[in-house]
């Protein structure tokens, strides 16, 4: 188990403080270091090292993580080449429609036709429907069925009953040839399958392992911008008061909020990028998990929030991997809309903090937001990077960073985004942007 340690210059442990109380400059051997790798380039999007173009440079797809089968994949699916350049330039970053005509019409002939054959596998909608309970959006669970099409087209042409442990060892030999440094997605497309049913449990550990094969965190530069704190974060929170009906998994599907789940939502809004805390879940099935702010109880469970007197005492947040972390600041105004949202619902000992809005809405509000104001489509993780481009501009160094609130226990999870923020943002004035928010 893990808890952040106290730190120099703060006040008592259990005491929630303010961020300019633990502002520390980043000077010494550390600041050089943070100056010498401003300009790196593998602070960009992690590439594909195949689309190169003529004069040997990486392309424009490269640069920004995209595959040409991603283009290929939505092409099949009917879309234009304008609908391909907007879905991609929401979580990707800006393309041209005119580079999305140009890699499409490199798609074999035979794509279209490939595509057919796997669709018509007899269980595939089953499994489909099954993959959507996965994920809160359903183009995360069309990402997987992309992923695992691209296997079975090169490794198995078979339905998916008869795959045997020999198959799967195949699949892997064939991702770490063709896909080395981007394995992840295609080893969760199988680890997916495998836990849907098919073929043994044992195979996860034994041939589908996925220490080291982690990509790159999603880079956006709207998250590592201070103009996010004094604009856009404002703007998303008062939208929420304009958000009436939202599209949940397709359009036949409308999601209402109520008033108490409109709360939470903005409380949601509030807390996740001022205190880096995860979304995290109460119970998986039937077991019970209480991890991160979805499994917090007030004064009781495994992640815990304590009110004594009208005043936080303590937030304990039981993380994944068994970490155990203690949310010991956030500003003020954070502070009294949390009491407040307790009060309101007189939310008694023992009871969860957020009642009826579920993570899954939560996300599809967010990402409904983010389309009504014409920006990027962000996730709910995403907020725990805003946090992370919070400390980063208020002056808060790297090791400092990542032991505050609900930290990051490998040290290269946060340095990629902490120093990307470093080089985008050399100028005092992004530190007195930032400093207005979190008081």
């Amino acid at each position: 188990m893990r808890a952040n340690p106290s730190l120099p210059g703060l006040p008592g442990t259990s005491a929630i403080v303010a961020l300019s109380e633990v502002k520390v400059a980043g000077t010494g051997q550390y600041a050089q270091s943070v100056k010498e790798k401003g300009n790196d380039p593998s602070l960009t999007s992690e590439t594909k090292p195949e689309i190169r173009n003529k004069g040997g440079r990486p392309s424009s797809l490269q640069r920004l993580g995209i595959a040409r089968e991603d283009i290929w994949n939505l092409a099949v699916q009917g879309l234009s080449n304008a609908q391909i350049a907007k879905r991609l330039s929401r979580c990707k970053g800006k393309i041209s429609v005119r580079t999305i005509a140009t890699y499409r019409a490199e798609m074999p002939a035979n794509f279209k036709a490939r595509a057919e054959e796997f669709n018509r596998l007899p269980n595939l909608d089953e499994y489909f429907t099954w993959l959507k309970t996965r994920f809160a959006r359903e183009r995360d669970a069309r990402d997987q069925i992309s992923s695992l099409r691209t296997v079975w087209e090169a490794c198995w042409k078979k339905p998916f009953e008869v795959i045997d442990e020999n198959d799967v060892i195949r699949a892997i030999a064939w991702i770490r040839e063709k896909h080395k440094g981007n394995e992840l997605g295609f080893v969760m497309a199988i680890r997916y399958l495998i836990r849907w049913g098919i073929g043994h449990p044992s195979w996860l550990s034994k041939h589908l392992d996925t220490k080291g094969k982690k990509a790159a965190p999603r880079s956006l530069a709207i998250l590592s911008s201070p103009e996010f704190f004094e604009k856009t974060l404002p703007r998303i929170i008062a939208e929420v008061d304009n958000l009436k009906e939202f599209d949940y998994y397709s359009p036949q599907e409308k999601i209402t909020l109520t008033p108490r789940a409109r709360d939470e939502l903005r409380l949601v809004l509030w807390i996740k990028p001022t205190t880096g805390i995860r979304t995290g879940m109460m119970n998986y099935g039937s077991e019970v998990l209480e991890r991160e702010l979805w499994g917090t109880r007030i004064g009781a469970g495994k992640t815990n929030l304590q009110i004594v007197d009208g005043k936080i005492a303590d937030w304990t947040v039981f993380a994944k991997r068994k970490e155990v972390w203690h949310i010991r600041f956030m500003p003020a105004k954070v502070r009294d809309l949390l009491i407040s949202h307790v009060r309101k619902y007189r939310i008694q000992q023992g009871e969860p903090l957020l009642h009826e809005l579920t993570a899954r809405v939560a996300s599809r509000a967010l990402a409904a937001i983010c389309r009504s104001l014409g920006i990027c489509e962000l996730r709910m993780h995403d907020l725990r990077k805003v946090y992370l481009t919070g400390l980063c501009l208020s002056g808060v160094p790297l090791e400092t960073a990542v032991e505050l609130n609900v930290g990051w226990l490998d040290l290269n999870t946060a340095r990629k985004h902490y120093l990307q923020v470093k080089a985008l943002n050399a100028g005092d004035e992004y530190s007195k942007m930032v400093e207005r928010f979190f008081k």
